[in-house]
């Protein structure tokens, strides 16, 4: 009777339980660089209390997240990890060894998130409890030091930071940001149009940019198309929220003419005079226009025939306070050697009208 009592509280015990208490990594630590994979090798230490023969201790696949061992999953390392080990005593210690291999894109995606270190975790499970541990992987290197903006210059198509357009004609903006570092940009194009830009301008926006940029040297950002059927005067510029820069930043105006206002007195030139021979010191120079907000210089055929609209051959935009500019060598290289142009200036109020145009001038390009 003894016997079977003895028995039977030995079925109902069952068998001898283990739960994982830790696990832990050696080394805690590694530095990986940005920008290229990077191979750790690492052993896993799992603690767990036990009275009796220790289970099977199973890891079924390893995780890369951002920031911490809880943050965003990166990538997954399908890999089991598995040993089954006798265990006598308390306290049982058993040792994995892995190596893993942290991929360049695992570290360009965290960057891109702002953090400036992983973790590789592993959870352990030994049937009757489990543990999470995790070796810590911060990211070092020239490349890992964070974005900073130094210079943002805008331009239109041609280089030039004034324009103007005839209605409905294509508009965009070139951004060049001089920065150092690497991480994630966010900017928005905005906006001004003539309702507002005549006192103080509103912006709104047009364009969300979020983009990752590595390395330093210079980044090219390209506007949407920009609206340009109303006539007036707009303001367009790249408001950067993130990095903030530490610096006023640029916008540039653009006009949509839509035709030519009453002038009120023909545009006066005084150089170079009629029949001129161009030359890099040639200097264009006229007087100035009450109410205007921009100069625009237009060479044209000398000769058009009598049916076709004058075409612009080449030319150049200047703000209201210039009063003289010399042709840039990108734009002489527009006009044919041995030919005659003709050359007018034309003085663009803040609607975008033409308040003034002056008599054309020929002049010759040797």
């Amino acid at each position: 009777m003894r016997a079977a009592v003895v028995l039977l509280a030995l079925v109902l015990a069952g068998p001898a339980e283990a739960a994982i208490s830790s696990v832990s990594t050696a080394p805690v630590s590694r530095n990986v660089a940005l920008g290229q994979a990077a191979s750790v090798s690492l052993v896993w230490r799992v603690t767990r209390n036990t009275t009796g023969a220790g289970p099977t201790v199973t890891s079924p696949a390893g995780t890369f997240r951002a920031g911490s061992i809880t943050g965003r999953v990166l990538a997954t390392v399908p890999r089991v990890l598995t040993r089954t080990v006798p265990v006598s005593g308390a306290l049982a210690v058993i040792d994995f060894r892995e190596t893993v291999l942290v991929p360049a894109r695992v570290l360009q995606q965290a960057h891109r998130l702002g953090v400036d270190r992983i973790f590789y975790t592993r959870t352990f499970d030994d049937g009757f409890g489990a543990a999470t541990g995790a070796i810590q992987l911060p990211v070092t290197g020239s490349g890992a030091t964070p974005l900073t903006v130094s210079r943002v210059a805008l331009s239109f198509a041609g280089g030039s930071v004034l324009e103007v357009v005839r209605p409905g004609a294509p508009v965009r903006v070139r951004a060049r940001l001089t920065t150092t570092g690497s991480g994630l940009l966010r900017a928005v194009w905005e906006l001004a149009d003539p309702s507002s830009t005549a006192g103080k301008p509103v912006f709104r926006p047009v364009h969300t940019v979020r983009r990752y940029l590595a390395g330093s040297g210079e980044h090219v950002l390209d506007s949407p198309l920009l609206p340009s059927r109303r006539a007036g005067s707009y303001l367009v510029r790249l408001r950067i929220t993130d990095p903030a820069p530490g610096f006023a930043l640029p916008r540039l105006r653009y006009f949509v003419n839509a035709g030519s206002a009453r002038v009120m007195s023909p545009l006066q030139v005084s150089a170079p005079a009629p029949g001129a021979r161009l030359g890099p010191a040639t200097r264009f120079r006229w007087r100035p226009v009450r109410g205007a907000q921009a100069y625009r210089l237009e060479l044209l055929p000398a000769a058009p025939a009598r049916t076709e609209v004058p075409a612009v051959v080449a030319g150049a935009v200047v703000p209201a306070g210039q009063h003289e500019l010399a042709l840039s060598p990108a734009t002489r290289q527009r006009l044919v050697p041995g030919r005659r142009y003709r050359w007018r200036v034309r003085a663009i109020g803040a609607d975008g009208r033409t308040l003034a145009e002056s008599a054309p001038r020929e002049l010759e390009v040797p």
